[in-house]
């Protein structure tokens, strides 16, 4: 990044060219005194998502593989409202929500990391 130049300002530059879903967990009565908890949608807008190399573990016996990613969003009335408890569905994957913070001299951007391939 150029030098004196702002995360937002560099943000807006760039394409927010991937479209993702925000999702949160919701509980309904089935309709025989039992709660079924699923994912919604909640919103779906346009992101800035940067994936990092996976990462491999073995966890009882078994190679698990994961991805980070970085999607940013611009902050908004309705982004206020994400919290690590929502998920994301982009590139055909569901991704957990590790982190939330907002940045940029005013806060303009919401940058979460998010990771796949691991249990919620």
């Amino acid at each position: 990044m150029a030098t004196g130049m702002s995360v937002a300002a560099n943000v807006r530059a760039e394409r927010f060219r991937d479209r993702i879903t925000i999702q949160r967990q919701g509980a309904e009565d089935d309709g025989h005194g039992n709660v079924v908890s699923e994912f919604e949608d909640l919103l779906s807008l346009w992101a800035d998502m940067r994936e990092a190399t996976g990462k491999e573990k073995i966890s009882s016996g078994v190679v698990e593989a994961s991805r980070m990613a970085t999607i940013r969003i611009r902050f908004s009335s309705a982004a206020r409202g994400i919290t690590a408890a929502d998920r994301v569905v982009a590139r055909g994957q569901t991704w957990n929500i590790r982190s939330i913070a907002r940045i940029g001299r005013v806060g303009e951007i919401l940058e979460m990391l998010c990771e796949t391939g691991v249990a919620t």
